[in-house]
């Protein structure tokens, strides 16, 4: 609880039990933020709020009719006054904790949650991000990989109130851009790569870059920037812009952490780390030379908080694979599965590419994939010649589909499929149980696009789904021990 003059720069001294930019969820002697978004304006909501039993209505816009009692404050930006409020709400948890933000197009999750799972060791660590909410035994879904600023603060909040100690957030370009962390201190920012995405909502590659670099000015002079200089425009960019200590890592352009030597496994990966003029010999459970990118981040960040670079390099020979991030299923046949989230066209050629260096002899390459989302061409056809290029067959499925017909869908990455063997299977458990049934020793099964995720997406909301990886396990016993598991 606090008084609303300890929110705002009023007379005024009721009290105020919570804050919401969301009309639904208001409850009595409230303040509700006007928030005109993407697709809703707030202002169309106030009478709403009011009627839930808002006492304060903060908005930009002129509101013809006033009430008596209620409290309005005109303000020029009500996001930002939104994030300033919900810190000094929820009495500023991000500068009771270590905040290690991590931004990037691809391997957030695999570089936030494998720094989570290191740290969990030493202290009481927190996660928020694609995959979940978690800290101690709390694990929640997550309704944005960076949810906006009340939800955030609230759960940091919470955090504190739990003794975390550090907590690894994943965030989003557009999170950045919609100013969700903007009153969130972080001690550290860590930058992992950079891909043409979401160029709908951020015009062009630039303004995307910019967004990105929006989180190391919310790191402070004491703090450091991670750096990635394979990522040669946006290294340029930010460099001299941030405030903050830089360390950076790569593996093609000199850095200070560095990768030589790197050894692909279908199992695991094994590369030379050179930092202070020094090589060790690293073993990591991750598979791809993208993980190998993501690894020394992570190595980067340990670096950072000063743990000696012999824990490092055992922690990550130690650390848990992230779920549904270029996961190796365990099963005793001879036959290997990995389950990916591959969300991007760069993800598909990874994976790929991968695949096809650690195959032996004649063994096959299977795809399991969709295409999520809504039609496009251009992603068709490009998964279409990748297939072609690395695959030997590929079977076409549901993602998420939202509005589209799955076999359309299905259909255009098809079109562009020349020498090998595909079929349209629209029930994703009946197309990842026909990749394990047809398995031959050897053969590497890439089921790819959901990864982690328990849902199918649409229009209309999500639709409860068991998840590849364990409709994968499933088949395996069914076909191979005769175990009909129930999922």
């Amino acid at each position: 609880m606090k008084k609303i003059n300890e929110l705002f720069d009023v007379e005024e001294d009721f009290r105020v039990l919570s804050i919401h930019s969301d009309s639904r969820y208001v409850a009595k002697e409230s303040v509700f933020f006007c928030v005109d978004g993407l697709s809703v304006d707030g202002h169309k909501y106030i009478e709403d709020a009011l009627f839930q039993g808002a006492k304060c209505i903060v908005h930009s816009k002129p509101i013809a009719y006033k009430r008596k009692n209620i409290l309005y404050i005109k303000v020029d930006d009500v996001l930002s006054e939104l994030n300033r409020v919900a810190d000094i709400f929820y009495e500023h948890p991000s500068y009771k904790m270590t905040m290690i933000g991590v931004t990037g197009s691809s391997g957030k999750t695999v570089v936030a949650l494998m720094i989570k799972d290191i740290l969990s060791k030493l202290l009481k660590m927190g996660y928020i991000g694609t995959n979940n909410i978690e800290y101690g035994s709390v694990i929640e879904q997550c309704p944005f990989t960076t949810p906006e600023a009340i939800y955030l603060h609230r759960h940091l909040s919470e955090m504190v109130k739990s003794d975390v100690k550090g907590v690894t957030l994943e965030v989003s370009s557009q999170g950045l851009a919609l100013k969700r962390v903007d009153s969130v201190h972080f001690d550290i920012g860590v930058f992992t790569n950079v891909y043409e995405e979401h160029l709908d909502f951020h015009g062009t590659l630039e303004h995307l870059m910019r967004s990105k670099m929006k989180l190391f000015s919310l790191v402070d002079e004491k703090g450091y920037a991670i750096l990635n200089t394979d990522e040669v425009k946006f290294y340029n960019l930010v460099k001299d812009q941030v405030k903050s200590q830089i360390i950076t890592y790569g593996i093609e352009h000199q850095a200070q952490i560095m990768a030589k030597n790197i050894k692909l496994y279908i199992d695991h990966t094994e590369f030379d780390l050179w930092i202070n003029q020094e090589a060790y010999r690293v073993t990591s459970p991750t598979l791809g030379k993208q993980n190998v990118a993501n690894v020394l981040a992570v190595m980067a960040t340990l670096y950072a908080l000063d743990m000696p670079i012999h824990e490092i390099i055992k922690s990550i020979a130690l650390v848990s694979t992230v779920d549904g991030r270029m996961e190796l299923i365990k099963h005793p046949y001879s036959f290997h599965v990995i389950v990916d989230y591959c969300q991007h066209i760069q993800n598909f050629e990874q994976v790929f590419k991968f695949a096809h260096s650690v195959r032996v002899g004649d063994a096959r390459i299977i795809a399991v994939c969709g295409m999520s989302g809504k039609r496009n061409q251009r992603k068709a056809a490009q998964i279409g010649r990748l297939a072609n290029k690395y695959c030997d067959q590929v079977i076409l499925t549901a993602g998420d589909n939202r509005d589209d017909s799955v076999e359309e869908l299905c259909e255009d990455i098809q079109n562009y499929l020349e020498d090998l063997v595909s079929v349209i299977i629209e029930d994703r458990m009946i197309a990842i149980e026909q990749a394990i049934e047809i398995a031959h020793p050897g053969d590497i099964i890439l089921i790819l696009g959901k990864g982690h995720e328990q849902f199918m997406a649409s229009s209309i909301g999500n639709t409860p789904y068991p998840g590849d990886k364990y409709i994968a396990l499933a088949a395996i016993n069914k076909i191979f021990k005769g175990e009909d598991d129930e999922i």
